[in-house]
């Protein structure tokens, strides 16, 4: 007899039910919202409507929330940057600072930091429930959900320290 229940693994479940992780993936339109728009050869925020999708929205916010939560855990970040490019599809965030070492996690199978962050579900440093959180991210899944949701997903860490470099 076949059994009518089924295990999916993590990615699995991510990405056959997004609304769990994200939110809704259907396009919807909000009457009223500040957007960027030229007015006369200069860029202005412009009360629109707009016409959206919220797990598109979310997956980029998780990312740039990470380059936040960078500058406010590393003082040397001095530089953060998201561009847009419409003709390419793509959404590129840099932050500059300290960033993810470029080593080896041995207590996670010799995996390489910068991957266990971006790459593995539910990893996280922010797990320690008795620290007074002052950034985002607790659940081990924002740039995660980035990366799954995301075509193409390129990663580049400069570790200053050794002078490493992760792609």
């Amino acid at each position: 007899m076949t059994s009518v229940y089924r295990k999916m693994t993590p990615l699995e479940h991510v990405l056959a039910r997004p609304d769990t992780y994200i939110g809704s993936v259907e396009t919807e339109r909000a009457e009223h919202s500040y957007v960027l728009a030229d007015d006369n050869g200069g860029t202005v925020m412009a009360w629109r409507p707009v016409t959206y999708n919220p797990g598109l929205y979310k997956i980029v916010d998780e990312i740039i929330v990470n380059a936040i939560d960078q500058s406010v855990l590393d003082p040397s970040v001095d530089k953060i940057a998201v561009d847009v490019d419409p003709d390419f599809g793509t959404i590129t965030v840099l932050n500059t600072g300290r960033g993810v070492p470029v080593e080896k996690i041995e207590e996670h199978d010799g995996v390489w930091a910068p991957e266990l962050i971006f790459g593995h579900l539910l990893t996280s440093s922010n797990y320690d429930d008795a620290e007074e959180r002052i950034v985002g991210g607790k659940n081990g899944l924002g740039a995660k959900l980035t990366n799954i949701y995301s075509l193409k997903f390129d990663l580049e860490i400069v570790d200053p320290s050794s002078g490493q470099k992760y792609r």
